[in-house]
């Protein structure tokens, strides 16, 4: 079984949790806004890691770096124990580049940044750990809409990142913990786990000896978009608005 997947079986046991009958405060029937800043973790596990191609004697390597993500928040409360999370987010996903060729001992290192933006629609359990501590669990689709191409470009080398499609759907999975108070809103820290259905882009490289020079090799790489954050959440506070018996 996959990485992927385990964390799909967490989600749905969790959610098993979330459905037992368990007395949580301010999120029936209520919308709630808040704010969200997302570091993007760089990491060898959960396909986030580096791709590399070697074509001859010359190795190219495309590695995602750490980025991040900010935005708004939107949770609409149906009852006690389920919510749907959406809202947008601007991202900024970096990678490094790196080409070296064995024969000459050149090594050249660079990097280019994609700026996407994301719009999630999410299913949301709660489990009540405390009296103001719950563990949340989310998990649904996220739009990646994709402004435009990126090319970069120096001496050595041309690099152009083609978009696959400028709407780029992805499964996310949440997991986090969430302090409530009754007056100064929610506080939130969890993980996010990102994977788009298809490649965001295919990324052409291009190396030569110097600018005027005919082109060694090319490398192409289809980037897969996966990343893993950390979430730091701010929920501002909402009067509970409960409907009368």
């Amino acid at each position: 079984m996959s990485k992927f997947h385990s964390l799909i079986s967490l989600f749905f046991f969790i959610s098993l949790l979330g459905l037992m009958p368990l007395g949580i405060f301010a999120q029936s029937n209520i919308t709630t806004v808040g704010i969200q800043l997302k570091p993007i973790i760089s990491a060898d596990f959960l396909n986030t890691g580096p791709q590399n191609e070697k074509i001859g004697d010359i190795d190219f390597t495309i590695e995602p770096t750490n980025g991040f993500a900010f935005g708004m928040v939107i949770r609409k409360g149906f009852n006690d124990q389920f919510s749907i999370e959406t809202g947008i987010n601007y991202s900024r996903r970096n990678y490094d580049l790196r080409i070296t060729e064995d024969s000459t001992g050149f090594e050249g290192n660079s990097d280019f940044s994609y700026v996407i933006y994301e719009v999630p629609l999410l299913a949301l359990i709660y489990v009540r750990l405390g009296e103001n501590t719950y563990l949340n669990n989310a998990f649904g689709i996220n739009l990646n809409f994709l402004p435009s191409d990126w090319e970069t470009a120096d001496y050595y080398f041309e690099h152009y990142s083609a978009r696959s499609y400028w709407v780029v759907p992805a499964l996310q999975a949440n997991v986090g913990f969430e302090y409530r108070t009754y007056e100064s809103g929610f506080l939130y820290l969890g993980f996010s786990y990102h994977q788009p259905f298809s490649n965001i882009t295919t990324a052409g490289v291009l190396y030569k000896d110097n600018i005027n020079e005919p082109p060694k090799e090319t490398a192409f790489f289809d980037i897969q978009g996966n990343y893993l954050t950390i979430d730091l959440r701010y929920f501002f506070h909402e009067p509970a608005k409960r409907q009368r018996r």
